[in-house]
């Protein structure tokens, strides 16, 4: 088994060779970690039992939230490791879990992962989402170390992606079955995808989506006031936030905003890309189009605006800062729905109750945009000229705006209590291997 998937990992670098040198000098985001990521992680000393949390990404770590909160509480003896694939995500776990060991995700490398494990000693592995590797889950399987996917999901294209690899290795197959392992997925699709690839009913649970758990409801005023101040927006000026943008949606939402300022006095729009590393492209579109960029990390240093408040957009080049600056917002328009593909996180600013918008582009948010859709609490637009409309809509009518927002939030709020349903699976998976007592506390609440 592994020398099936490392040979096709070792070709598939050995092919890619030019891009991959060319990206190591080139990008600090491709270099972040990399040692780490080729099995040099610091060596836990295995006295305590411990679970290792990977969260791939932002969006990950952010779902993990509250049940690694659980587990802090119900398992105060155990040790928790957090790792994740991305530079962003690595991020997000420093700033949300200060005291626990942050560590890159290493790469699907038999040796590299053998190294891991032994040097992390894992005690039971939480997967959030879809973070199976082929490598990964054997060497897991023959350590035969509990194994617990939460908010797990499965796209009918990745069922074909695990399928395939079933044929190159079986062992793969009976690692995915492997009597410790235990699923739990947010949709009957999803549950049907896992049986289908052969693990048994008994260990597969639909458990909902703990995403809507982490949703904060609510900002500070303090947190808020803050905000507005260092930006430099009045408590009457109406906010417009662009959220995960990717490129091309920040183009169109400066247009809109040339077009509304006539119409909207005062009207302010905050920028914040997905990807803080275009920042110094899109304060380049800012200025190209007439505007006075004030980028975030600059006003934290020095406080200061170069220009008038009214002719500046503020970009958000920052990490963790998104659902404050939703808070601010009178009308949020979610990117990567009418430029890119698969959309945003929705539910942010639909729990924050937040009148929000965005494009048809949400394949990977199909869930999220049918339940706000069905409440009637989101708009969806299909191009510039409706996104313009919309959005003066909203911010014409503010008390129509409001109560788009509350039908958003309790949408939300219907849907809580999956972390509580998984932590249960989870204890019950660790009872049964005898890895906690009996009689020991079992719950917690989130």
């Amino acid at each position: 088994m592994p020398l099936v998937f490392d040979s096709l990992y070792i070709t598939a670098a050995l092919l890619g060779t030019p891009y991959i040198l060319a990206r190591m000098f080139t990008s600090e985001r491709f270099r972040s970690g990399l040692f780490q990521r080729l099995g040099s992680l610091p060596p836990r000393d295995g006295g305590r039992p411990c679970f290792w949390v990977h969260a791939a990404s932002v969006g990950e770590v952010n779902t993990a939230a509250a049940l690694v909160r659980a587990l802090e509480k119900e398992y105060p003896d155990w040790d928790i490791i957090i790792s994740t694939s991305t530079n962003t995500g690595f991020s997000a776990a420093k700033k949300r879990f200060e005291n626990k060991l942050i560590v890159y995700f290493p790469l699907d490398l038999s040796c590299i992962n053998r190294k891991a494990f032994e040097l992390l000693k894992p005690s039971c592995i939480v997967l959030v989402e879809l973070e199976i590797w082929p490598n990964f889950m054997v060497e897991t399987a023959e350590r035969k170390i509990p194994l617990v996917l939460v908010n797990g999901r499965i796209s009918e294209r990745s069922r074909k992606v695990f399928k395939a690899m079933g044929v190159l290795s079986n062992a793969f197959f009976e690692a995915l079955s492997a009597p410790d392992n235990v699923y739990c997925v947010r949709t009957q699709a999803d549950a049907s995808r896992f049986l289908e690839l052969g693990v048994p009913e008994d260990r597969v649970a639909i458990t909902g989506n703990m995403k809507y758990d982490n949703l904060p409801i609510d900002i500070p005023d303090s947190t808020k006031e803050v905000l507005r101040q260092s930006f430099r927006i009045g408590l009457k000026d109406p906010v417009l936030v662009g959220g995960s943008t990717h490129p091309g949606e920040e183009e169109i939402l400066l247009r809109i905003l040339k077009t509304l300022k006539a119409n909207i006095p005062g009207l302010r729009l905050i920028l914040v890309p997905r990807h803080i590393e275009r920042a110094k492209e899109v304060e380049g579109l800012i200025t190209g189009l007439g505007f006075s960029p004030a980028r975030k990390s600059l006003l934290d240093k020095t406080g200061s605006f170069d220009s008038e408040p009214g002719e500046t957009v503020v970009l958000v080049d920052t990490i963790g800062d998104l659902t404050s600056v939703y808070s601010i917002a009178d009308c949020v328009f979610v990117g990567k729905s009418l430029k890119g593909k698969g959309g945003q996180n929705i539910m942010e600013p639909a729990a924050l109750a937040r009148p929000t918008v965005f494009g048809p582009n949400m394949s990977n948010f199909k869930e999220e945009m049918h339940l706000l859709s069905e409440a009637d609490a989101v708009k969806i637009v299909r191009n510039e000229q409706e996104l313009l409309g919309t959005v003066k809509e909203i911010l014409k009518d503010p008390q129509k705006a409001k109560e788009m927002g509350v039908r958003a939030r309790e949408a939300v709020l219907r849907q809580r209590g999956a972390t509580s349903r998984n932590l249960e699976i989870l204890r019950k998976n660790l009872k049964r291997r005898k890895l906690i007592n009996e009689k020991r506390q079992t719950s917690v609440h989130i």
